[in-house]
């Protein structure tokens, strides 16, 4: 079980998770605190699609990077120049162990997320809920792998911004039969996007060495170390963006308390990227997420 734990990556979940949290309590501002059974319902399903979507990404990625041989080195424990070690590159899963996983969360996700279409009666999504499983295996898999192309920052902000967040909006507004004002959750689907995207920059930019080695270029890959400068511009965005959401509340007071705690965090994150203590950047910038689905729930009190 502890080596399953592993290749689900934990620091990474938050990134997937509080998406539907945040698009949640968005709904409730925006519906005046009414707590209605169906969107709770709605929401919880959604959160468990992403869930199972996000350990379907988690573990094709280990499948694909250790079968092409990118996870060179990522059978030791975590360090300077490496990451988290891999289930594949370690020998503490099989391929077909793997694939098994793989087959178990994807069918899991359509399940959850057929359930998710059934209460808001939009059986439609179901096509978006397959582009998402999709582009979690195309991502590094397959002949061709736009994670290889320098396209990952973008999907990320695609995906985990605007998808999970937007998506999980339109199904609780459908679920209630309630009108989608799509402008303030896309503005959230920037700031999570965008987090998520300061997320795999760390990642990418730790790993530029390796990859090139084994031709996956990615952003870092691209552009060397000129692209650390790229992490605090994602962060500052996202930290921006949320700020306006804020003042969409008509509650300012609660913009400067939380950009003071976003901007420290930012600070922190970018210095431990500096001292390549990729373990701290990594845990400062998931809490980035929690901090702002604690400051949407401080806007409904």
């Amino acid at each position: 079980m502890r080596r399953w734990i592993l290749g689900a990556r934990l620091r990474t979940l938050p990134a997937g998770l509080c998406p539907p949290i945040g698009a949640f309590l968005l709904d409730l501002g925006l519906n005046l605190g009414s707590l209605r059974p169906r969107s709770i319902l709605e929401a919880a399903l959604c959160l468990l699609t992403a869930l199972f979507i996000q350990l379907f990404a988690n573990f094709a990625n280990d499948y694909s990077d250790g079968m092409r041989g990118a996870d060179q080195g990522r059978d030791l424990p975590e360090g300077p120049d490496r990451g988290q070690r891999r289930l594949l590159a370690s020998g503490l899963a099989t391929p077909e162990e793997l694939k098994a996983a793989c087959a178990v969360c994807a069918g899991l996700c359509a399940a959850s997320g057929a359930a998710a279409c059934a209460v808001a009666g939009d059986f439609w999504f179901l096509l978006v809920g397959l582009g998402c499983i999709l582009a979690g295996w195309f991502y590094v898999g397959g002949r061709r792998p736009y994670g290889y192309m320098a396209l990952g920052e973008l999907s990320v902000l695609i995906f985990f911004g605007f998808v999970d967040t937007m998506g999980t909006g339109f199904l609780i507004a459908q679920s209630s039969r309630l009108p989608f004002d799509a402008a303030p959750f896309a503005v959230l689907s920037i700031s999570f996007g965008l987090a998520s995207a300061s997320v795999l920059a760390v990642n990418n930019f730790r790993d530029r060495k390796g990859d090139k080695e084994h031709g996956k270029i990615t952003l870092a890959v691209w552009l060397g170390r000129s692209y650390a400068f790229f992490i605090p511009i994602f962060l500052f965005f996202s930290a921006l963006s949320f700020s306006f959401l804020l003042g969409y509340y008509r509650l300012p007071i609660l913009a400067l308390p939380y950009a003071a705690c976003d901007l420290a965090l930012i600070f922190f994150s970018c210095r431990a990227v500096a001292e390549k203590n990729w373990k701290v950047a990594m845990k400062i910038l998931s809490s980035r997420f929690l901090l702002i689905c604690a400051f949407l729930a401080l806007a409904l009190a």
